[in-house]
């Protein structure tokens, strides 16, 4: 679940840094980054759900001390396989255009950029972990 957490933290402080520039900036229009946004976050939010659903609905089903279903297993393979490029690409394609937008070193927009470099390496960190773990899981056999 802090898969979910950390890639919801990550779209959330990118979105927060281009709000903070158009807030910052008298002329700027926020219209201009909706899709620089988009590609931005909504891997990151698309995977975090996709990963809390999964995770939600295994929880019933397993008691402690036993394997999960096998196909709690392929999905989380699943989700973080495919989620994982999009969300590096997207991630770092947005965070290099805020990158770019000139942010001051003081300013509220420049402390969430940087901010958001962390959270950035943390999710794929954590999603990268979390699909090896995945590949290394045995399934329970079926019955």
């Amino acid at each position: 679940m802090s898969t979910a957490l950390l890639e919801t933290v990550a779209a959330a402080n990118l979105t927060l840094t281009y709000l903070l520039y158009v807030a910052e900036q008298p002329g700027s229009n926020v219209a201009g980054f909706v899709p620089i946004m988009a590609i931005g976050a909504v891997p990151f939010l698309v995977t975090a759900g996709l990963l809390a659903w999964a995770i939600v609905s295994a929880g019933s089903s397993v008691s402690p001390g036993q394997l999960p279903p096998p196909q709690v297993i392929s999905r989380l393979r699943i989700i973080t396989g495919f989620g994982l490029p999009f969300m590096i690409l997207g991630g770092l394609w947005s965070g290099l255009a805020a990158a770019l937008l000139g942010l001051e070193q003081g300013s509220a927009a420049g402390f969430a950029i940087t901010l958001y470099q962390f959270t950035f390496l943390a999710a794929v960190f954590v999603d990268t972990v979390t699909l090896v773990v995945a590949l290394r899981t045995r399934a329970a056999p079926q019955a």
